[in-house]
């Protein structure tokens, strides 16, 4: 017999959980269908200040108050201690050469939140997808795990059957949300084309959980070098050790435990190129010299080239989550708060159809991951400097630090538009200029030499085009190493207010 739902929701990491909480909370009948089950490994765990404000604003609009402390790191460790996270206070870049010795000249903290107890969070993807999935279930979303099934589109919108941990199912929805990530379920069944050609972003990975990493911080201890003027504990960041090729992210669980990934401009086949770059640099030498694979099993996981993106993000009767439509790269923490943006507009159009909703939904997704493209590839063309890799970067910080006041003052979705704010302003034709100028400045960068003349005239070209979003002080002309202005500050997720 088959069961009819208002919603078919395909994945069910946190995005397809937490739509499928959010529909049964607006009244809807929801069935969500995976074909792994929880707990399962996942990367993308680094938050930021906009997908904190992002989530609690849903767990604040779809009564889902369980979900607040995952927006603050003290509040997370008090309320929801079994569930795993680590402190992020900012971003930390360090600059390495290949067997030379670390420069202390090479850094770069960018602070995030002003307080170690007002920080954003690292999430143990494990830990914190299966909390959501298990709240959906709380709220009355029936769920098939382990489903092994076949998807088709129908007259009255769409149909799923197959056999899971359960036992055998059929049920037809008149919307279907794909949130099956790189999988695409959805797409896959209509055929939506691949344009992965429009990215400019070019790399590959490998990545695993760690124990026995050294800090960061006793690195430096060990070496001497001089902390005291870090704006935080540079270890409670999203740590990017910049290599000549790629970088290496770090983020460090509060059990001590590390998620580490190497991207690089080179394709990367086996774990050989990672045990190289380990060999080639001794700072990170030191850091590994203990380390051991914690999960998934006891390998590093590897990809073909990361990037990908699909021609179309929406129709009449479905949805697709931004990691299903593409991926640019996971350099500037976007996933999380990319995906909540999403979740926002899907939930905000089942308050309040549109018809025409869904072509604009499609259009804004895509541009927003072009957007982010840009962003990106300009940091990887900027290699093997790690001053101008800096330099790009403050482009990123510009534009987030104003989204970031922006939604303050505004947030959430406007009555007349469901689609809410642009994500990382990619709607703003005067930045997306900008952004377009300043790869033509880096190229003649580059193209000079990368001089101490060529990287000067670079900064300055750069200071005066991000006049209009930056509000924090970024790039002065003495080029400080450190930032404590770039913080955001702190709304209690309970109460909504600027805490002082």
């Amino acid at each position: 017999m088959t069961e009819v739902v208002d919603i078919l929701i395909l994945g069910s990491g946190f995005g397809g959980s937490l739509l499928a909480a959010i529909a049964r909370q607006l009244g809807r009948s929801v069935v969500l269908v995976d074909r792994a089950s929880h707990p399962r490994f996942a990367v993308g765990e680094s938050s930021t200040p906009l997908a904190d404000q992002t989530l609690a604003e849903l767990a604040r609009t779809y009564d889902l108050p369980e979900l607040l402390p995952l927006t603050n790191y003290d509040a997370w460790r008090r309320l929801l201690p079994q569930l795993g996270c680590g402190a992020k206070q900012g971003f930390s870049y360090f600059g390495h050469q290949p067997h030379t010795d670390f420069d202390p000249a090479a850094q770069l903290l960018v602070a995030a939140r002003e307080t170690a107890l007002a920080a954003d969070t690292h999430w143990l993807r494990s830990d914190v997808d299966q909390f959501i999935f298990q709240r959906a279930q709380t709220c009355g979303a029936q769920t098939h795990e382990n489903a092994v099934y076949q998807l088709q589109q129908t007259d009255r919108g769409w149909k799923c059957t197959g056999t899971a941990a359960d036992g055998d199912f059929a049920v037809e929805g008149a919307f279907v949300v794909d949130a099956t990530g790189r999988a695409g379920e959805v797409l896959r069944t209509l055929d939506i084309a691949d344009t992965t050609h429009e990215l400019a972003t070019h790399s590959h990975a490998v990545f695993a959980h760690f124990q026995g990493v050294d800090s960061v911080g006793c690195v430096m201890d060990d070496l001497q070098v001089d902390r005291t003027r870090h704006p935080f504990l540079c270890d409670d960041a999203a740590v990017h050790h910049v290599l000549s090729e790629g970088w290496m992210w770090q983020l460090r669980f509060c059990d001590d435990t590390l998620s580490a990934g190497l991207t690089s401009q080179r394709k990367i086949t086996d774990a050989s190129v990672w045990r190289q770059t380990i060999d080639d640099h001794p700072f990170l030498q030191r850091q590994f010299r203990r380390a051991r694979i914690i999960r998934p099993g006891n390998a590093l996981v590897g990809t073909g080239r990361i990037q990908f993106l699909k021609a179309q993000a929406a129709g009449p009767t479905w949805a697709a989550l931004p990691s299903s439509v593409g991926f640019i790269d996971p350099l500037h923490s976007t996933g999380i708060a990319h995906t909540l943006f999403a979740v926002r507009r899907i939930a905000s159009h089942w308050q309040s159809p549109d018809a025409h909703w869904w072509d604009r939904y499609s259009q804004t997704l895509r541009q927003e991951l072009r957007h982010i493209d840009q962003l990106v590839a300009g940091c990887y063309h900027a290699l093997p400097s790690f001053r101008l890799w800096s330099d790009w970067c403050m482009l990123y910080f510009a534009v987030v630090t104003s989204a970031e006041a922006r939604a303050e003052e505004s947030p959430g979705c406007a009555a007349d538009d469901a689609l809410g704010p642009s994500f990382l302003q990619a709607d703003d034709g005067q930045l997306a200029t900008v952004i377009a100028q300043a790869r033509r400045w880096l190229e003649d960068c580059r193209n000079a030499g990368s001089t101490d003349a060529a990287c000067e005239l670079f900064e300055t070209r750069l200071r005066d085009a991000i006049g209009p979003w930056n509000h924090v002080g970024l790039l002065p002309v003495e080029r400080p190493q450190f930032y404590k202005s770039t913080a955001c500050p702190f709304v209690d997720p309970f109460t909504a207010k600027t805490s002082d």
